[in-house]
């Protein structure tokens, strides 16, 4: 009995160490780092000279050890729910860790996980301010001073210029909506006589079928040229990194989806009542 009973309480302790150890392992795998994986989520103060503006910043980045796989345009990023849910799970699927939220304009840094995706109200894991951003955040890491993991790094920044998205079929002309339930997430308060009905988002718009709700209005907001190299949007401009709203009129049944925008028109509202008025 006596020697059972130190054997049983020598692997309790072995377990016990065991324990310890897988708990600090699982703690050391989800502790972010600046050479993790990363998505840099940018907005540029100039458009216009976005290529030249992205390697300088890349440059600089990959020489303080920032393990950059992708760039994408602030804009971009939650353009439609698609590409966030599209975009999600190709970083999970790259290994990608870090978001790198920079503001060019505001001269503003935000550090994010992957939780931004998944969470509504994700808060920043950093937030670094102020004039010369980017050599302030060299200074952080310079005063948390880590051992070198990366060795290869892309030397060009490679911009996500499109996702592949579920392949659907175009409306090609605006169908006849009267006596047609019409749903939108959002209340308007505008005078139409068509049958706008609020709804919850749903995934699966076989609900919306199922209930008698044959179209649904969403918005898209991103680049012309995002949001025309993802959907084919016609009259969009490939080569524009210019803010575009495009409204979508799909069908619940088939999924078809009819686009309409107007360069000059930037608020949801104002574009709903536009195209109800054609």
């Amino acid at each position: 009995m006596i020697v059972f009973y130190r054997l049983n309480k020598k692997s309790s302790f072995c377990f016990f160490l065991i324990f310890l150890f897988v708990l600090a392992f699982a703690k050391a795998q989800n502790t972010h780092t600046h050479q993790d994986k990363t998505l840099v989520v940018f907005s540029l103060s100039n458009k216009d000279n976005q290529e030249k503006s992205l390697f300088e910043i890349h440059k600089k980045l990959i020489s303080l050890g920032v393990d950059v796989i992708n760039y994408i345009d602030s804009l971009n990023i939650n353009s439609s729910i698609e590409v966030e849910e599209i975009l999600s799970k190709y970083l999970k699927n790259r290994e990608v860790k870090n978001l790198f939220f920079y503001n060019e304009t505001k001269q503003e840094i935000q550090l994010y996980d992957l939780s931004f995706f998944t969470e509504k109200n994700s808060t920043p894991l950093q937030i670094i301010k102020g004039d010369s951003v980017l050599y302030k955040f060299k200074q952080a890491l310079l005063n948390k001073p880590e051992p070198q993991k990366v060795f290869l790094y892309s030397p060009q920044p490679e911009v996500i210029e499109k996702v592949r998205v579920k392949p659907f079929n175009k409306i090609l002309s605006k169908p006849n909506l009267k006596n047609q339930q019409i749903g939108v997430t959002t209340k308007y308060n505008i005078e139409q006589n068509l049958g706008l009905v609020v709804v919850e988002e749903k995934e699966d718009y076989r609900f919306y079928y199922s209930n008698g709700i044959n179209y649904f209005i969403s918005f898209f907001r991103g680049t012309e040229s995002f949001l025309g190299k993802t959907y084919g949007v016609d009259g969009l401009d490939v080569s524009s990194n210019k803010e575009i709203l495009v409204l979508v009129l799909e069908h619940t049944a088939t999924r078809n989806k009819l686009f309409y925008f107007n360069k000059n028109t930037t608020s949801n509202k104002n574009l709903l009542i536009e195209f109800l008025s054609k």
